[in-house]
């Protein structure tokens, strides 16, 4: 299908100003009687905002203080934003219920009376177009999505709900220019305590790299000396060459580079394991629109499509994250919108296929952060520790932890007693039908809730051993899932 023929059907249900249903995002751990942000948006069919949505909302807030309306917001143009405060401790959600009826749930807030770390969420790997210079080739052009870096960080903030992100377009169509522009932009929306941007851009050409190094995103903590360094010239057109040319000019502290979509097997996009820098590579992107790349034979997998898929894309075995870790290798997960329609974490279309039908594949995945802070060391550090999880896109709260260090720890294997003791804390959005505990590769032990809570102890196995790994999957009733970067015993 040519993008000229598919495009028109696109225009009409993107415009469409009618609101069919609501969207209630929410932060994800708040302080009791403290504020904490909730946004309301009407979308419309295709779930863009649906901008003719006016009206009053009211709020509803339930948890272990019983349930009770809490105020009313106006929607103007499709959006909402306020704050509510909880005074009793434990899980809560937030109702959103219009005049004429429509209902959306939040997903869980966790009101707690002590500080703790904060939970954020954001999206590292996101454009807004394949060439920023063409973003608004026409003012229709503009039900795409957001056309600038302005408006995409805007989305994030006000409209996505996100705590940080990146906007990450690719570098042999960047311009010297607009790479000035995107650090300065970064530098602009960064604001402690609301909202904090990353620097950032993709590395890796679909055509002619005769080696196939891959795809990655390239992540500064700022821009005080952030290169833009080309995956189309010379020294930085291999995966070494970018490596040396970033130690060279970067503190390995302040940059993370994330491989994504590993097992993509169209135009040579896979990730070839045979090149992995483990100080710079911290991070692995387990799940985005394209699908997961954990392992093969998965719920969304990277698959043909029965109209060849977007790309022709399918699974290219021998590259996913477990082939990875069978090699040695160790990361955290990160999971991304891979959006091309400046909305991040929240994409509809990518390119003029409109995502989650027949032409393409699944909805955006989301990372999750456990920070000291909402700045951006307090958002860089968690990465570069592996303080993360990624998600299909529910806001999930999980916490894991392997003889007490938090997910992403490397602890000494000599300094291990008896079998490793796995717990994890999960409050999800549907009931929990499956977390798995996954040893080595191998799955080795799996628990269920009939609700969204789940609290999971397990001491099985052997002692530990160095190269030895746990991480954990975990997968909703409504077929939402989660993966949680590993603990390593070194």
């Amino acid at each position: 299908m040519s993008e000229t023929s598919h495009l028109p059907e696109v225009v009409a249900r993107a415009i469409d100003p009618t609101a069919v249903r609501l969207k209630v995002v929410t932060d994800s751990v708040a302080r009791t009687g403290e504020p904490f942000r909730v946004i309301v948006e009407a979308q419309n069919e295709l779930g863009t905002t649906a901008s003719g949505g006016h009206g009053k909302v009211d709020l509803t807030i339930a948890g272990p203080g019983g349930h009770a309306k809490v105020g009313t917001v106006e929607l103007q143009d499709g959006l909402a934003s306020t704050t509510l405060v909880a005074d009793a401790t434990g899980v809560h959600q937030v109702t959103a219920i219009s005049a004429d009826g429509m209902r959306a749930l939040s997903d869980p807030v966790e009101v707690r009376s002590d500080e703790g770390q904060l939970l954020l969420w954001g999206d590292i790997h996101c454009h807004i177009r394949e060439r920023r210079a063409q973003a608004l080739i026409s003012e229709a052009d503009r039900v795409m999505g957001p056309a600038t870096l302005d408006e995409a960080y805007r989305f994030s903030r006000d409209v996505a709900g996100l705590h940080f992100a990146a906007v990450t377009d690719h570098d042999l169509k960047l311009t010297d220019r607009e790479w000035d522009e995107t650090l300065a932009t970064a530098d602009a929306f960064t604001e402690a305590g609301r909202f904090v941007v990353f620097p950032g851009y993709e590395w890796g050409d679909s055509s002619g790299m005769a080696n196939n190094y891959g795809h990655r995103h390239v992540i500064y903590r700022n821009g005080e000396t952030a290169p833009l360094l080309r995956c189309c010239e010379p020294p930085t057109h291999t995966a070494p060459g970018l490596w040396e040319a970033i130690r060279s000019q970067v503190a390995v502290d302040d940059v993370v580079v994330v491989p994504h979509h590993t097992a993509r097997g169209g135009g040579q996009t896979w990730e070839n394991w045979d090149y992995f820098d483990s100080d710079l590579q911290q991070l692995c992107e387990v799940y985005s629109l394209w699908g997961s790349s954990e392992k093969m034979g998965e719920p969304f997998p990277i698959r043909y499509l029965p109209s060849g898929g977007y790309f022709n894309t399918g699974e290219a075995a021998g590259h996913h994250l477990q082939d990875a870790f069978e090699r040695g290798y160790r990361f955290g997960f990160t999971g991304g919108s891979e959006s091309h329609d400046g909305r991040p974490s929240r994409s509809i279309l990518h390119g003029h296929y409109v995502v989650a039908e027949e032409d393409f594949l699944c909805n955006p995945g989301i990372t999750a952060v456990w920070a000291e802070d909402l700045t951006r060391d307090g958002v860089f550090d968690a990465l570069r520790a592996r303080r993360c999880y990624a998600t299909t896109g529910p806001r999930m709260i999980v916490r894991f932890w392997v003889n007490d260090a938090p997910m992403g720890s490397e602890l000494p294997a000599a300094d291990a007693s008896g079998a490793p003791l796995v717990r994890a804390e999960i409050e999800g959005s549907a009931p929990i039908s499956s977390c798995v505990v996954v040893k080595n590769n191998a799955d080795v032990h799996e628990a269920r809730s009939a609700t969204a809570s789940l609290e999971l102890e397990w001491a099985g196995g052997a002692d530990a051993r160095p190269g030895d790994f746990y991480y954990l999957r975990i997968t909703q009733a409504d077929g939402e899932m989660a993966w949680v970067s590993p603990v390593i015993f070194i």
